[in-house]
């Protein structure tokens, strides 16, 4: 099946649908209790992003993300011996990508998730757990954290406790999203949706010696249709709503 027939049939079986998913993930109204931050976050998976818990969730995360992950890869060295912390780590769409999964360990504060991707994985690698409740005794490699920096509500505390978590050479890796007024507004939970030199200031502020800033965005849907369709474009654009624009956000220790 050529590219062009399968962006046709996939249209045919679910365009109505994809276009419904993403207007229901306008505006979510949900308010974070900073006494209890996982409270604010059971069944948001559910509720917001429509999950389903089924393995086309997974495929679906993997379309989404294969081409960040690929550019992570061409910056970031990956490693069997790697120490992996995944902050955010949902239903296990970036553990699924991972080349090496011996030394992975995944937060996450959606119960739910952490339930789903424990038994589709077949592993208890992911834990119902905040960033705060983390032993700073135990070390990591590398700190991945997509699109959850914005989710924080103390952004200095948490980079200073990942900065703590890191070995001597340790890496994080991480995006959030470019402060277009949609990226605000788009969920309450977006506390701190900040300019990427902001956050670059941040985490050299917090002891980190390199910070890099890549910016990328994409078109919405086409990844839905196919991985290959999700082109990076190395610059911020807002044409419309859904059109996915972000900084990759590498810092080295």
């Amino acid at each position: 099946m050529t590219l062009f027939t399968r962006f046709l049939e996939r249209l045919r079986k679910e365009g109505r649908s994809l276009l419904k998913s993403y207007r229901g993930s306008y505006n979510i109204k949900t308010k974070i209790d900073l006494e209890d931050p996982k409270a604010s976050y059971q069944e948001w998976f559910r509720e917001h992003l429509k999950c389903t818990f089924t393995e086309e969730d997974i495929l679906a995360y993997a379309r989404k993300f294969d081409t960040l992950f690929n550019f992570i890869c061409s910056k970031v060295d990956l490693f069997p011996e790697q120490h992996i912390l995944e902050v955010g780590s949902g239903i296990g769409g970036l553990y699924a990508l991972l080349p090496h999964k011996e030394n992975y360990k995944g937060i996450e504060l959606d119960a739910e998730a952490v339930e789903f991707a424990n038994r589709y994985f077949k592993t208890d690698r992911f834990k119902l757990m905040a960033l705060e409740e983390m032993e700073e005794s135990e070390k990591f490699d590398l700190i991945l954290a997509i699109e959850v920096l914005e989710h924080l509500y103390s952004p200095i505390d948490a980079i200073k406790k990942i900065y703590r978590l890191l070995n001597k050479d340790g890496v994080f890796c991480g995006t959030s999203p470019y402060p277009y007024k949609k990226n605000i507004l788009v969920e309450d939970t977006h506390l701190f949706v900040l300019h990427p030199l902001n956050w670059k200031r941040l985490f050299e502020n917090c002891g980190f010696g390199e910070v890099e800033i890549y910016p990328m965005s994409f078109f919405p849907l086409l990844w839905r249709i196919d991985k290959r369709l999700n082109v990076r474009l190395p610059f911020y654009v807002q044409p419309f709503k859904h059109f996915g624009t972000t900084s990759l956000i590498i810092a080295r220790k």
